[in-house]
């Protein structure tokens, strides 16, 4: 298999590793690497650069899926050392990446001339970025899309456009099957908090709501629109 692109996704517990699962399950075109930091750093790491890895590939587009700001630090210099032209850093716990951490990342890619995005919650990503990295991996996975077909006013098919990062989507179209139209976009939404989503469920200041909940309207929102879609291709 050719592969166009080299994806390095950086985890530090559950969070991220199911999510890497999934991409490496759908992401067949790109060649795909997983470093893992330790799991239980200080609330204050000192020297962030000691946990810097030693050896890493040369990487297309950063995935950072680490639990601690420290690791989001890091993020510039990583960028650097493995030539990346693009950084998703998805916020779905604003402990990990506060407001002034995303600020100086940011800053710092950007006067290094790579491009970055801060999905908040991850499946909100689309694919609207300057970068034609983001674009490409925004295509497949970020705000779910999805293709329904109904019959009698049940859901008779469900076909994945694009899928939440962490596969909860097409956990959730495989149990829609028989499902009543009008209930699709309720019992959607809680399906995918039992998938589970580990997004925060603290109240969050920028969105007045847990990241959990907000993941759940973006997932309510996509179905009522792909029951639109499906109501008006009937008429």
């Amino acid at each position: 298999m050719f592969f166009q692109k080299t994806l390095l996704v950086l985890t530090q517990g559950w969070y991220g590793q199911r999510i890497a699962l999934n991409l490496r399950k759908r992401l067949l075109n790109w060649k795909t690497f997983v470093y893992g930091f330790p799991r239980n750093l200080p609330d204050f790491v000192e020297e962030p650069e000691i946990l810097l890895p030693r050896v890493v590939p040369q990487s297309s587009l950063i995935l950072s899926l680490a639990e601690h700001p420290a690791v989001a630090l890091l993020l510039p210099s990583l960028a650097k050392k493995v030539k990346a032209k693009a950084v998703i850093t998805p916020i779905d716990n604003s402990k990990w990446v506060p407001p002034a951490v995303k600020k100086e990342v940011l800053e710092e890619l950007t006067n290094l001339g790579v491009a970055s995005v801060f999905p908040k919650p991850f499946c909100s990503l689309e694919a609207d970025s300057d970068s034609e990295l983001i674009n490409e991996f925004a295509e497949k996975f970020g705000r779910p899309k999805l293709k329904i077909s109904l019959k009698n006013g049940l859901v008779v098919g469900v076909k994945v456009l694009r899928g939440a990062p962490c596969g909860s989507t097409h956990f959730v179209a495989e149990r829609l099957l028989n499902v009543e139209a009008s209930k699709a976009p309720t019992r959607a939404s809680l399906l995918a908090q039992t998938y589970p989503c580990l997004a925060s469920r603290q109240k969050d200041v920028e969105y007045g709501d847990s990241l959990i909940h907000v993941a759940g309207y973006i997932l309510r929102s996509s179905i009522l629109e792909a029951l639109r879609e499906s109501f008006s291709s009937q008429v």
